[in-house]
């Protein structure tokens, strides 16, 4: 089975992350990010490299976003507006400052336990 990679975005650049997997048939878009430096077309990934007039009906059959940050999902809105296909995603993370504050807090608390008689923290 051939295997087709096409980076849409991206590429040696931070922002508008977006590639083109196609296999089996089917047309996969990992991530479809924007770039922060820009607020022109060029914030976008190329996606005349799937339709040159701008209908993407029917051309994309999933888009797999890989994480929230604007850099490979920024383009999303904007992109489902003018294709039907399906989008899949992750769950939204916990913010991570009360993530990292509570594991950190964890660690100084087994740390402060293995010095001293005392369990309490």
């Amino acid at each position: 089975m051939q295997i087709k990679v096409v980076p849409l975005g991206a590429g040696q650049d931070v922002g508008k992350s977006c590639i083109l997997v196609t296999i089996g048939g089917k047309n996969i878009m990992m991530d479809c990010g924007m770039h922060p430096g820009y607020n022109d077309s060029r914030r976008f990934p190329d996606f005349r490299y799937i339709s040159r007039e701008g209908n993407f009906k029917g051309l994309i059959d999933l888009v797999i976003i890989s994480h929230f940050h604007l850099d490979h999902c920024g383009s999303l809105p904007y992109f489902t507006e003018v294709c039907t296909a399906q989008a899949l995603a992750p769950a939204p993370a916990p913010a991570p400052a009360p993530v990292a504050r509570e594991q950190q807090n964890g660690s100084r608390c087994r740390a402060m336990q293995s010095k001293t008689t005392n369990d309490t923290c």
